[in-house]
């Protein structure tokens, strides 16, 4: 009875649908699979507005990381793409002989990437489907999946061989200035800070020996703040391989525990850097060793902050070094593209800092003014952090639809579909309906959200496309496609995700090949 009522919703529309597009949605929704889920569909003519398909378009879905295309547009209209990311270094007191008689302040600026992805040709790295990308390794995909000929360290090596060239060979002390915006914790996916090494995360890769032994443990970036124990073991039956689990073992220590199948492929787990700013710190005073230049404190601790000079000090005359970013465009790419959770969190801050605030929160009420005046509505539009990682985060179908077809009227709005994943192409959906005549054709922005219970269920709470279509006709439509609430077991959890995201994807490219 219930797949016949939401089959029944889903008959509603004020157009007439290709019977191609028909079949494929009636197909898909009525699996039994999808029996006690729901399905949301807007499709609307990207010149002229005209509504193609309007299946509970108006209804608030839970949206997962569609919710990113409302906060990277307000940072680049806050903002503008061509903006980049500048993380100074100052000196304060006298410079004499190659001593200087003062300290080194390294000002961060929010840059995520700060040399770990960017490129020389001005773009910033990334990783596509079915390889995924350092920041997310606990997704359930195999590893490694470093991003290749990347260091973690190379804006700090860059800095300091900057600083070298001053004629700098001592300081007195090293300072990161975090004052950009508070550090801030109130989001699920972890501390947003303004200073970021390596997106403030210890990428750890775990190789299989022979069984019985210890299996072989790298990680990155090494610093003399961070070591990694390991407990884990390799195991001969695959099957015995359990859950590697990555844990704070004492102050600068992260254990990882686990068995790992001989043979099998290297793993790649991840832990947060609980204080960005003092490991910062530490990762550019080792730098500025391996560049000749004493520092005459100790380089671990927490950051002195109290040594911090008044900003009204950063003077052009104080400048000792500088990395520059490659534009806010390409940080929008890698958002979109990968879903990159953090990235999407930190835009929020920056939107805060450029209305005049330090807190990160505020971001989202001038968020939401952005977004209104595009044609959002706040009725059906609940704006809860910048990743769209809290199931608390909604949005409908017309109001991402409305959206995506206005912000093209804006002179930054086309950065917002040029950074989406590409079906079948690149980032999250390289690999969904690659080879068919709509990969290439449809410009994705995908969110997913999974969850358990303590009675041991689970369900996958939103797989969520919206984006743009290139059309068979030559005709350019805009889309979202929603499906809600899909029962599942922690143990098929992520063959539920994989099933619903292709699903979404054919109901998608069924729309590209019917119009």
């Amino acid at each position: 009875m219930i797949a016949v009522l939401a089959t029944l919703l889903l008959a509603v529309t004020t157009n007439d649908v290709p019977a191609s597009v028909d079949r494929t949605i009636a197909d898909i929704t009525a699996r039994p699979t999808y029996a006690h889920s729901v399905f949301g569909i807007f499709v609307a003519d990207q010149t002229t507005g005209q509504t193609l398909i309007d299946r509970v378009g108006e209804k608030i879905f839970v949206a997962a990381s569609i919710m990113k295309t409302y906060s990277t547009a307000t940072a680049l209209k806050a903002y503008d793409p061509r903006y980049r990311f500048r993380t100074p270094v100052y000196r304060t007191g006298t410079l004499k002989g190659g001593a200087l008689a003062g300290d080194l302040v390294l000002v961060a600026s929010g840059d995520f990437s700060f040399g770990l992805r960017d490129r020389p040709d001005d773009t910033l790295a990334f990783n596509s489907a079915p390889e995924v990308d350092h920041n997310a390794p606990a997704r359930g995909f195999s590893g490694p999946a470093l991003l290749p000929n990347s260091d973690p360290l190379a804006a700090m090596t860059e800095l300091a061989r900057e600083v070298r060239a001053k004629g700098i060979r001592s300081v007195r002390n090293v300072v990161i200035d975090d004052r950009l915006f508070a550090p801030y914790k109130g989001w699920l996916d972890g501390l947003i800070s303004p200073i970021w090494i390596n997106e403030n995360i210890i990428g750890i890769t775990i190789a299989p020996t022979s069984p019985g032994r210890p299996a072989r443990v790298d990680w990155r970036p090494k610093t003399g703040s961070i070591r990694v124990v390991s407990e884990v073991k390799t195991v001969a039956n695959e099957s015995r391989s359990g859950p590697l689990t990555v844990a704070p073992a004492g102050p600068g220590i992260v254990e990882i525990r686990g068995e790992i199948a001989a043979g099998g492929k290297p793993a790649l787990r991840s832990a947060q850097i609980v204080d960005p700013a003092a490991f910062a710190r530490v990762a550019f005073t080792e730098a500025l060793n391996r560049a000749g230049i004493a520092v005459n404190a100790r380089a671990s601790g927490p950051n002195p902050s109290n040594l911090l000079p008044s900003p009204a000090a950063y003077t052009s005359q104080a400048l000792v070094a500088e990395h520059v970013s490659p534009p806010l465009s390409e940080f929008v790419k890698v958002i979109l593209k990968l879903s990159y959770n953090r990235g999407a969190d930190v835009m929020v801050c920056l939107i805060a800092v450029k209305a005049g605030s330090r807190d990160c929160a505020d971001g989202l009420e001038a968020e939401l003014k952005t977004i209104t005046a595009l044609g959002v509505s706040p009725d059906s539009t609940i704006v809860y952090d910048g990743a769209g990682s809290d199931d608390a985060g909604r949005t409908s179908p017309v109001d991402e639809v409305t959206f995506l077809r206005n912000i093209l009227t804006q002179s930054w709005g086309h950065v917002v579909g040029d950074g989406m994943s590409i079906l079948g192409v690149d980032g999250n959906e390289a690999t969904n309906q690659a080879g068919t005549p709509s990969a290439g054709k449809v410009r994705v922005k995908d969110g997913t959200r999974v969850a358990g219970s303590p009675s041991g269920q689970a369900y996958l709470s939103a797989k969520t496309f919206v984006g743009y279509v290139e059309a068979k006709s030559g005709r350019r439509l805009v889309y979202a496609v929603y499906l809600n609430n899909v029962p599942t077991t922690p143990a098929s959890i992520f063959a539920t995700f994989l099933t619903a995201d292709r699903d979404v994807g054919t109901i998608t490219a069924a729309i590209q090949q019917g119009y």
